[in-house]
Order: structure tokens, then C-alpha cells, then sequence
């Protein structure tokens, strides 16, 4: 298959530190190429694959644009790079979308088919009321519960296709649990990190976090989190580059997963338990799905369950953890993508029509 994959311009594929999806991406795409397909990557020139790489822009939009051009700037330029891969629709048999509802409009007008995967929340308004504009797009969800945000409403969910990444690196690491909490991702208060030090506080617990400080999250770190840092001894490394994650995970008791929120995935659950640490995590979102309660980890649906949880580390086997997490690799991502283009194809695929204007006149 010709297969044209299009990603935000946000960070390179795979990115150099924070992206989970930029880092799906680059597992799928070469994924798909050692399956012998026809790949191009539509992505910041920065990127790094297998696939032909078609550079959209010379640097990702992080690099070098202020938060102002982000909101003012960087949506013209996904839309103009979708005009451009939707130009030449003709040289692919398939497009895989990962820019989310702005694929839409796009994907409606044109004859060769378009899948797209969606990785943010879909809890929004605005999401919910454009995914029912378009009912004939094919979409993938990430976890089933991502697609609960949509019930009752016209949405054509073709699969749930798990997040994969190459964990190739993490299989590999040592276990050498030295005793810490371990805390991934990003500073926001919906990601926990004000419940992760209390977690290990009390649990009498040493907490090692490597996280990155978004611009939008700056206040928020210097006013709350950087004083409670401080004043329990947390150990906090910034945001972790790829070759340093998977010996910080391998070295930690368990990662610490108290995210707030509907979590569509949650990539730190698989790369913990692929380095053999287990993950104690609330009850949100996509975590029922990733985590064997008891066996991988612990879902807890409070703090102070995931306090006792800590204290029940040792009735989890690290092998166990590194097995299960084999089910997430980009292999498998990969081989699920094809069934899902091969079963898009060898229908009648028949692209939206604009009767959805009629709605909008009758409104």
C-alpha cells in the first residue's frame, strides 16, 4: 500500500524529549515499512524514519515560535500543510491523519480514503460538535474509553488501536530498584504531581520526577509545585531525553500515575512496565485498559489507596510487567494499522457529501 502518514508540526518524529504522539507516529511508520509498505511521512524537516520523509516546515514549531504565534500561527500552517498533502491525494491509496478534527474538512472532499487516529481528549465542545459534521471518516480511538466522550453522537469509530512504541530499549535495561517513586511526563495540575509527593511522603518514599515545565504551566510550577519540591527533598531532573528514561524507570520501586483527567492513553504506563516497574495509577480514563490490577501494577481509585499500594510492591513480578507491556510495541501498533487500511480498501469507501450543510442552513 501507498500510505501517506501526516503529522502536527509541533515537534519532530520522533521528538527529541516530550511528544508522545510524534513518538507513536515514528514507531508506526517504520512499522509499516518493515511490513513492506510504501510509506511517506508528511512532518517537521527535523524528523528522523524510515519512511520518505516529506518536510513540511525546516524546524518544529516549539523550537521557535512564542506562545502568541502558537495559537495565531501554528493552526494556518497544518492547514495549509493539509492542503498540500490533500493535493496530491492521488500518489497514496490510503491517508492516516494524526492532526485530529482539522483533518475533517479535508478528508470529506476527497475520493481516496482517510483514517484518523485520535490522541487528544474528546470531552471538548468543539470536538464534539464537529466530529458529527463529518459521520462517514473513519476514526481510530486509542483506548475505549476515549470514545465514551462521543456516545450518542454520529461518529464512525472503525477500530481501537493501542499506542506502540519501540520499547526495544527498555526490555533491555537492568531492573534495579533502589527504592523511589518515579514520576513521568509533565508538570500540570491534571497529571498529579502535587499527589505524587504526597504519595511518597506518605509512604516514607524517596521521589525522583523528570518532567517537563510546558510554557503554559510555568506559574503553575514556580507558585506550587517548585516549593513543594523543595521543601520534601523531591529529586526533580527536568524532562527526561529517551536514553535516559528507560535506566530511570528500571531503577525505580514503581512510576507514580495519579493523572486527574480522562487519560486517552498514557504512554508512561507502557515504558514503566516494559523497563519491569510496575504502575500505581487512579482509576482514570484509558488506565483499566493498559494496567492487569495486581499483576502490573495497582489501580487505585483514591490517594490514599495508592498509599497502600506502594506497600504492596513486592507481590509484583517485574517479569510479568516486561510481558505484558510486549502487547504496546510499534510491531504490533503497526500490523493493527494494516488490518485496519486493509478492511478501509476492500469496501466501497464512499467520502462524505456536503449534505451537512443542510443542517447547518436549518440552524
Amino acid at each position: 500500500m501507498r500510505i501517506a502518514q501526516i503529522a502536527p508540526l509541533y515537534e519532530s518524529v520522533p521528538p527529541e524529549r516530550y511528544g508522545g504522539t510524534e513518538r507513536v507516529i515514528a514507531a508506526a511508520c517504520n512499522g509499516l515499512v518493515e511490513l513492506g509498505h510504501d510509506v511517506t511521512l508528511f512532518a517537521a524537516g527535523t524528523s528522523a524514519t524510515r519512511a520518505r520523509l516529506e518536510p513540511v516546515i525546516a524546524a518544529p514549531l516549539r523550537t521557535r515560535m512564542s506562545r502568541q504565534e502558537m495559537i495565531e500561527v501554528a493552526p494556518h500552517l497544518h492547514l495549509r500543510m493539509l492542503a498540500d498533502v490533500y493535493r496530491r491525494s492521488d500518489e497514496f491509496d490510503i491517508i492516516h491523519a494524526h492532526t485530529d478534527i482539522w483533518t475533517l474538512p479535508f478528508a470529506s472532499l476527497c475520493p481516496i480514503p482517510t483514517l484518523i487516529t485520535m490522541h487528544g481528549r474528546l470531552d471538548l465542545e468543539h470536538v464534539r460538535q464537529t466530529v458529527p459534521l463529518y459521520p462517514h471518516i473513519p476514526l481510530v480511538s486509542i483506548s475505549n474509553h476515549q470514545r465514551r466522550a462521543l456516545d450518542g453522537l454520529d461518529a464512525n469509530w472503525v477500530a481501537t488501536v493501542y499506542n506502540g512504541l519501540d520499547l526495544t530499549s527498555y526490555r533491555s535495561a537492568p531492573r534495579n530498584d533502589a527504592g523511589y517513586l518515579a514520576f513521568v511526563g509533565r508538570v500540570h495540575p491534571e497529571k498529579g504531581p502535587a499527589d505524587a509527593v504526597e504519595i511518597a511522603v506518605r509512604a516514607s518514599r524517596p521521589l525522583r520526577v523528570g518532567a517537563k515545565i510546558d510554557p503554559l504551566d510555568v506559574d503553575y510550577y514556580r507558585d506550587e509545585i517548585e516549593p513543594l519540591f523543595s521543601a520534601h527533598d523531591v529529586d526533580f531532573l527536568g524532562e527526561l531525553g529517551e536514553a535516559d528514561k528507560p535506566a530511570f524507570y528500571a531503577g525505580a520501586a514503581a512510576t507514580l500515575f495519579p493523572s486527574d483527567w480522562p487519560e486517552p492513553f498514557g504512554l508512561v504506563m507502557i515504558e514503566s512496565m516494559a523497563a519491569g516497574t510496575p504502575v500505581i495509577a487512579l482509576r482514570r480514563g484509558s488506565v483499566p485498559e493498559i494496567i492487569v490490577d495486581g499483576v502490573t501494577g495497582f489501580i487505585c481509585d483514591d490517594v490514599d489507596e495508592m498509599v497502600r499500594a506502594v506497600h504492596r510492591l513486592d507481590e509484583i513480578d517485574p517479569q510479568a510487567c516486561r510481558r505484558h507491556a510486549a502487547s504496546f510495541d510499534g510491531t504490533t501498533m503497526s500490523a493493527a494499522y494494516e488490518s485496519v487500511y486493509k478492511s478501509i480498501l476492500d469496501d466501497t469507501f464512499e467520502f462524505a457529501d456536503d449534505s451537512w450543510r443542510d443542517g447547518q442552513r436549518a440552524s
